[in-house]
């Protein structure tokens, strides 16, 4: 071997790197290496023989894989590691459905819709049903949505989601089936795939199709998925089937740091790994590389105290003085204050702003925080926020772009057409029914005389953009150009957003084909680099902002010196928590996480009271109570 495996790893880690056969289970503690071991583990199969195209390595970011795949290209530079396939689940759902379309009798150009797409097409299919004029307390688009989402992602009905998230709707559940149905019916005739879609389909062909199965088995010998404790049940099931022949398939994940069930993972996964393949080997990774002993004290004695999980207990060699600090204050102005202090106090001691993190639970947490940073000019990102992607301006260019893609993409027709003045739901629906069919074109001129030079100028816009001798930035810019004087009637910041369609126009530069500038901006879309709500492109300038970030959105990264404000109970945990012995249990992983991701220094603050819509808070967590008060300083 070219690379001293005993040398760069240490007893457990090694163990998970050479162990290639059969089924494993690797628990790597926070901050333990767990991209290390994903690497090393990569080069030693690769060393031993094992053919690059035969792995397989599951995500759940692109950044993700490309890290891993990246260090092991540097690791071993003479071997080619480029067929190795490393992606999200729904990359290589999306790569897989497309190469074998004919297979499974798919049309391979579908477009795929993301979250907010799926809620304007149910609302489409509510006006459809006649359910959109329907009082008040009918749910709104984003609920049914996320009812649906729900029943996909953890295998369950409608109804069952309903009664047990959702209670207070059971009235409707008969219309919200309706639409779910009418929502399927939907995306098969435009061609459109959400990304439940392209899970369940990939599930679904891998039970269904003896063929396709043997195919995958085949192609894929060595299954690696890395935070398993973030799948779904169905993400669970594609690595069963795919990996039902030969059994050589290893998971890493931390059950300490599940914190996504809203998003439909299944915290069980992990939990039930061994019972799903009685004959595995566990490793468990406990040395810590991030945090001095007295932080992993604390955070391990959060986690002490789980319901359930497999036991760990996190060490360092790292020793130092900073122990944890909890401080109280009279008022939530007094806290921003102190934090805004200790931030500057760490930068004259030579700590740079973007080794500093504010982590919490929910953005209003941070109202006087952010206020406080304004006041005292210091930078900062806030994180978790509204994404790139999500932005109307984007949304609107990616419309018009899938049109490119897919003619029969309603949804965006929809989304288009209503953006020329005086078109509003019920025209654009009588002008997307005749688009596609022959002769339509000339109906819709004959039927829209007030719209029709609108209409020539968007149709040939699109024709111009579809020529096939253009690049795809090419394309963008044409769109940009027909775009504009809308965007300018629509925004009296239209500057700052024409800033945020240069940015695309610089990512799309980067693609060959509009197929995969849309698949990769819809599946991994550019959040952390757009995270400025001004400036889509941070121009870091002499100072290095600070981050403020959702905890959620936090998980894998790491400072110096991490702030946790508003640590009361019914804000951590979440009051909405509080019935429910599961949902309490999330929200201490969530509290493992903030406190996790400290190098040297972690201070929790809280105010004396914090006045709520259900009344006052001032007792403090119970996660805190809980801890041994000799792991940590208290002072008020």
């Amino acid at each position: 071997y070219k690379i001293n495996y005993r040398h760069e790893l240490n007893a457990s880690q090694l163990k998970a790197v050479t162990t290639i056969n059969g089924p494993l289970l690797v628990i790597a503690g926070a901050g333990s290496g767990k991209t290390r071991i994903i690497t090393y583990r990569t080069a030693y199969m690769l060393e031993s023989g094992i053919a690059a195209r035969d792995i397989l390595l599951l995500t759940f970011t692109r950044k993700a894989a490309a890290e891993m795949t990246g260090r092991v290209q540097e690791l071993l530079p003479d071997v080619n590691s480029g067929s190795i396939f490393g992606g999200t689940f729904h990359a290589f759902s999306n790569y897989i459905l497309r190469k074998h379309a004919a297979m499974l009798n798919l049309a391979p150009n579908f477009s795929i819709i993301d979250t907010e797409d799926s809620k304007d097409t149910i609302d489409l299919i509510k006006t459809e049903l006649k359910l959109n004029s329907k009082e008040t307390a009918f749910p709104k688009k984003a609920r049914i949505q996320e009812i649906i989402s729900s029943s996909r992602n953890r295998n369950m009905t409608i109804e069952a989601v309903i009664e047990s998230d959702f209670t207070g709707l059971e009235e409707y559940i008969g219309e919200i089936k309706l639409i779910a149905a009418g929502y399927e019916r939907y995306k098969k005739i435009c061609n459109l795939m959400d990304y439940d879609d392209l899970m369940d389909v990939l599930r679904d062909s891998l039970k269904g199709n003896a063929m396709f199965r043997q195919k995958l088995q085949h192609d894929y010998k060595y299954i690696m998925v890395d935070e398993y404790q973030d799948t779904n049940v169905t993400q669970r099931e594609i690595v069963y089937l795919l990996a039902d022949h030969h059994k050589n398939v290893m998971v890493v994940g931390d059950d300490a740091q599940s914190i996504y069930s809203f998003r439909g993972a299944n915290y069980e996964n992990i939990l039930r790994f061994p019972q799903q393949y009685p004959d595995c080997g566990i490793v468990k990774i406990e040395e810590n590389y991030r945090s001095n002993q007295r932080i992993l004290d604390f955070t391990n004695d959060i986690i002490h105290h789980a319901r359930v999980g497999y036991k760990k207990k996190l060490y360092s060699s790292i020793r130092h003085e900073n122990m944890p600090l909890v401080r109280k204050f009279y008022d939530q102005q007094t806290e921003a204050e102190y934090i805004v202090t200790e931030i500057l106090n760490l930068r004259e001691r030579g700590v740079e702003l973007n080794q500093v993190a504010v982590l919490v639970r929910a953005f209003w947490h941070a109202r006087f925080l952010e206020a406080e940073l304004n006041r005292r000019n210091i930078p900062y990102v806030a994180v978790g926020g509204l994404a790139f992607i999500e932005r109307r301006h984007v949304k609107d260019m990616i419309s018009y772009l899938r049109l490119l893609q897919n003619p029969y993409d309603a949804v965006s027709w929809h989304r288009v057409l209503k953006l020329i003045p005086g078109i509003g739901s019920v025209t654009s629906r009588k002008i997307v029914e005749k688009i596609n069919k022959p002769g339509g074109m000339d109906e819709i001129a004959a039927g829209n005389k007030k719209h029709v030079d609108d209409l020539v100028g968007l149709f040939s816009a699109l024709r111009s953009a579809n020529r096939t001798n253009i690049s795809v930035a090419a394309k963008v810019e044409i769109m940009r150009d027909y775009y504009s004087p809308i965007l300018k009637s629509l925004e009296s910041d239209y500057q700052i957003r024409l800033l945020d369609i240069a940015a695309l126009i610089e990512l799309a530069g980067r693609y060959d084909t509009i197929d995969r500038f849309l698949s990769d901006f819809t599946l991994d879309p550019p959040s952390k680099r757009f995270a400025n709500k001004n400036t889509p492109l941070i121009d870091e300038g002499e100072d290095k902002p600070m981050t403020i970030s959702t905890i959620h959105s936090a998980k894998g990264l790491e400072w110096y010196a991490v702030f946790v404000p508003h640590v009361l109970d019914g804000l951590i945990p979440s009051s909405k928590a509080m019935g429910n012995l599961e949902e309490l249990e999330e929200e201490r992983r969530l509290f493992y996480v903030a406190c996790s991701r400290a190098k040297e220094q972690l201070i929790l603050t809280m105010p004396s009271f914090v006045s709520t819509y259900n009344g006052f808070l001032s007792y403090p967590s119970r996660f805190l109570i809980e801890i041994d008060k000799s792991k940590f300083r208290f002072e008020v």
